[in-house]
């Protein structure tokens, strides 16, 4: 059978880490590397191809230029390449500038919370996946940008990904790593299921330096040794909320990358993998999944139905600035995102609806970019 081949949409700071990591694995067969800028996509792709070939990988990875944007020309270049999984990457803007604000203008513009930059995120995910189904591709669509929300709206348009990647199985190695320490075994002797959102791991991955309480989005959360459920007996939920010492912006990228390349892996698989992901198949949050064979599939659970589970992750959209997706895509946001966007960057979105994302994400980018300014922050411009 011959070695899959992946195309990786967007080479930023998380595409250019897992095109690092997926170069170095056996499995891998070639790897096409795309980004809407040349000059920066094709030297990410040398160093990639230079760093495994330094380990001892001889990997095979092509560069080629792709815009989003251009849903005909994206639509054309995956009906022709035929690769066995796409991985997009891809947005307008890296979900960490904001912290390079100085440290008061960035708290203030943080109450926003995340779903304040909902368009930039959704934009090129929304038109990668109008290319999907223009071309009929059937294979497997992953994607990184914000898929707790991005993704169910995209499912209120017939256009879901088949899932995200990263967020929830960012949190479950914590927790393993954390109960298996406490239980005084091996972290592969510690299985840990949990349905959560997005949201949760703000409070999940509080600095130990920062006292202030954070509010704690619903979650279900278990965990077994040996067979035996030690959930309350070694304190998980204190676990999973224990403050963490990490570095933020992108060094975050290489513990998603991780998780991305596994997942990857999963789905290249002719067996079925037990996981979590963000977003199987369009839903809300993410969930412990099976995966394998080119698909994905929500784990049943002993002690919570499918609809609970779905409920948990609606009721946390509020925690991360979403008040509702509704039936058309349009999504409402929480009051207080809406007021703190107009009073700290003048930006007015109440709701924000499909067909107006990039226009919105372009003003909003823009009005950010202006407010960085004059914090004293000249930022890049976007690629």
């Amino acid at each position: 059978m011959p070695e899959p081949t992946i195309l990786v949409i967007g080479l930023g700071h998380l595409g250019g880490v897992t095109l690092e990591l997926l170069a170095r694995q056996d499995w891998v067969g070639k790897i096409i590397g795309s980004s809407r800028d040349p000059e920066r996509g094709s030297a990410r792709c040398n160093l990639a191809r230079l760093g495994a070939m330094a380990q001892g990988y001889p990997a095979d990875i092509e560069y080629l230029a792709l815009d989003l944007r251009n849903v005909d020309q994206v639509a054309d270049t995956i009906q022709r390449l035929d690769p066995d999984l796409i991985l997009s990457t891809a947005s307008l803007q890296t979900w960490w500038l904001p912290e390079l604000l100085p440290r008061d203008v960035a708290s203030r513009l943080s109450r926003a919370r995340f779903g304040a930059w909902l368009p930039i995120h959704l934009t090129l995910n929304m038109d990668l996946m109008r290319a999907v189904r223009d071309c009929e591709y059937v294979g497997p669509v992953l994607t990184a940008p914000f898929p707790d929300v991005v993704n169910c709206i995209l499912d209120r348009l017939g256009l879901a990904p088949t899932c995200g990647v990263g967020n929830i199985d960012e949190v479950v190695p914590k927790v393993r790593w954390l109960a298996a320490e406490k239980l005084q075994t091996p972290a592969s002797d510690v299985d840990v299921t949990l349905v959560a959102h997005h949201a949760l791991q703000k409070a999940v991955f509080r600095p130990v330096t920062d006292p202030a309480p954070v509010a704690v989005p619903p979650f279900h959360l278990r965990i077994e040794h040996a067979g035996r459920d030690v959930t309350e007996e070694i304190g998980g939920a204190g676990l999973l909320l224990e403050p963490s010492a990490l570095p933020g912006g992108p060094a975050w990228g290489f513990l998603t990358a991780g998780s991305t390349v596994r997942l990857v892996g999963a789905f290249l698989s002719k067996n079925e993998s037990p996981l979590h992901a963000p977003a199987p198949g369009g839903l809300p949050g993410g969930y412990p999944v099976f995966v394998g064979n080119a698909r994905v599939r929500p784990r049943p659970l002993d002690d919570l139905s499918p609809g609970e589970a779905i409920q948990i992750n609606e009721r946390s959209h509020p925690f991360d600035g979403i008040h509702a997706i509704e039936d058309d895509g349009t999504t409402v946001f929480e009051p207080v995102t809406v007021h703190v966007l107009r009073e700290e960057l003048g930006y007015d979105c109440t709701h924000l609806l499909p067909q107006e994302a990039a226009e919105r994400a372009g003003e909003l980018i823009d009005r950010f970019r202006e407010y960085a300014r004059k914090a004293g922050v000249d930022l890049e411009p976007t690629h």
